[in-house]
């Protein structure tokens, strides 16, 4: 009995604390609960300003766009009406460059570079020979300048092409080349380049033949030397290596031009 009544008083007791304990609890849950919605207010409120910024940011990005494509618009028209201006330009440019050189060609005032443009002695070991390059050793170029055309004696007609090297460390380097040139008649002609080339002191002036060689030549008075083949462009060739030498060939090939 007295275990019991003891038992009972312990149940009373636990009972008792915890009905102590219960209001306290609520307390804290409100306080919690008051907490998490001051919280989720201030996020609610972040978001908002997120959203507006967003917002704000994807207009000034249409702004942007708007702007670059009326940039890009105005930069088209520019660069369209630069392009014909640099056209119209280029275009007067070059009738007053045919112009003047058809002048200089009618009056004989260009520069001549080269051999003698007579009829020469054709011997037996120069006749008949066909791809092959001449480069003209003896008329280096005495100075800088602009080539407009080539002349020459020639046998027959033909094709032919001329070529610039450039003596560099003890090579020649081809740096420019005609298009095939068509020579129409025999006798003494004159071919016009289709563009102008400039030249500096030094260069030397190169002809290629594809097929039969058609410029007059003599022996003993020139330093004409052979390449069989081609040479193309930006090609070297050792001016040891080249062939003839001993003959002091003479062509009656040279190029013509305004030299400084």
């Amino acid at each position: 009995m007295y275990i019991y009544a003891k038992f009972i008083g312990f149940i009373s007791l636990a009972l008792w604390l915890t009905a102590c304990q219960a209001p306290q609890n609520i307390q804290q849950l409100q306080q919690q609960n008051q907490q998490l919605s001051g919280e989720l207010k201030a996020a609610q409120q972040s978001i908002k300003e997120l959203s507006q910024r967003e917002a704000q940011l994807q207009a000034d990005v249409a702004e942007l766009n708007r702007v670059m494509g009326v940039l890009g618009t105005e930069k088209s028209s520019r660069v369209q009406e630069s392009s014909q201006l640099r056209g119209l330009m280029r275009n007067f440019a070059q009738d007053q460059i045919d112009l003047l050189k058809e002048l200089l060609v009618k009056g004989d005032l260009l520069d001549y570079v080269g051999g003698e443009q007579v009829a020469r002695q054709q011997t037996t070991e120069t006749q008949g020979e066909k791809n092959l390059l001449l480069v003209d050793v003896q008329n280096a170029m005495p100075s800088e300048g602009i080539l407009t055309g080539v002349g020459a004696y020639f046998s027959m007609p033909g094709n032919f092409k001329v070529k610039v090297l450039r003596p560099i460390d003890g090579n020649l380097v081809v740096v420019w080349e005609s298009k095939l040139l068509a020579v129409a008649a025999a006798g003494k002609q004159r071919v016009n380049f289709p563009v102008s080339v400039g030249v500096e002191q030094g260069d030397l002036l190169g002809y290629y033949f594809p097929d039969q060689v058609i410029a007059h030549v003599d022996m003993g008075t020139g330093d004409s030397r052979t390449y069989n083949g081609d040479l193309a462009l930006g090609k070297t060739v050792a001016l040891g290596s080249l062939d003839k030498a001993k003959q002091k060939r003479a062509y009656s090939l040279g190029v013509y031009g305004l030299l400084k």
